[in-house]
């Protein structure tokens, strides 16, 4: 059975890229992807039917823990304050020393509310807001040391904070799935957080969907030396002297660089808004 017979069987199903922690949803492994059911639209019968699609290894048991609760089962929050979720993907061995690897990783974490796996490879951090939250180049390290210590691949999204007071299971899903779709966007880094890609999850689907952004795409020529510098204007925010020093080159040079690609394309990137444009056309 394909995704498509799925969904045209059951309507209300939805696709998804990973698969769903929640007891009450049936998430079927079709073609690289999800199709998520909820039971509560499924007779028992259904239910065993179904489940023969599913391999054991996708199985997952339910969680004894209270943030699991809260993200898979809209379970309220007991103690108000402010959270974020750090969604963790772990590669690792089979001789990986959980144990050790938790308690390191525990010790780190004074503000840590909750820490669990909920599949074999992806795991959550829940952390309450506090004056010493560590920043993404702290994380960055953190988890640096801990991949070449225990032999790991850590690939991690580090979530906004959100009040108890908000919506957490509906903003974690949401997050859940930029982390899931921006994963091969991101290879080179091993940390990141919801402004490090934001410009490329929130625009691309317009972005492909417009055609005149595919016609500007297609006639417009950026070679290698034009996209690194565009890529390093954009981060130093349009400074002209700073972008040269990090790309080694002369300010003048850059600034005939920049008008002849002015010349050539009709866009003049020392403007912020025609570089934010062609930033976006680099990014998809």
């Amino acid at each position: 059975m394909n995704k498509n017979q799925l969904l045209e069987i059951y309507p209300q199903a939805k696709r998804k890229k990973m698969q769903s922690s929640d007891s009450e949803i049936l998430s079927i492994p079709v073609e690289e992807e999800y199709v998520w059911i909820n039971k509560k639209d499924l007779s028992d019968r259904e239910i065993q039917l179904l489940n023969l699609f599913v391999p054991a290894e996708h199985i997952q048991p339910g969680e004894a823990h209270e943030w699991y609760g809260i993200l898979f089962k809209h379970q309220a929050v007991k103690q108000e304050g402010i959270y974020r979720v750090i969604q963790i993907q772990l590669q690792k061995k089979e001789d990986f020393l959980l144990r050790e690897w938790q308690h390191n990783f525990k010790a780190m974490f004074p503000h840590l509310v909750d820490l669990f796996f909920f599949t074999d490879k992806d795991m959550l951090l829940v952390e309450q807001q506090a004056e010493a939250n560590f920043s993404l180049e702290e994380l960055e390290g953190i988890f640096l040391t801990l991949d070449a210590d225990f032999e790991t691949n850590s690939k991690v999204l580090v979530g906004s904070f959100h009040s108890s007071q908000d919506s957490l299971a509906e903003l974690f899903l949401e997050e859940q799935e930029i982390f899931q779709e921006e994963l091969a966007f991101v290879k080179s880094q091993r940390v990141f957080s919801i402004a490090n890609v934001a410009l490329h999850y929130f625009t691309k689907t317009k972005m492909q969907e417009s055609l005149l952004i595919q016609n500007l795409k297609k006639n417009l020529v950026i070679d290698q030396e034009m996209s690194d510098i565009i890529q390093t204007l954009w981060s130093n925010q349009g400074n002209i002297s700073s972008t040269a020093k990090e790309l080694f080159m002369h300010r003048n040079t850059l600034q005939y660089r920049l008008e002849k690609f002015q010349e050539n394309s009709g866009l003049n990137v020392r403007h912020m808004d025609e570089l934010i444009l062609c930033y976006l056309l680099l990014l998809n």
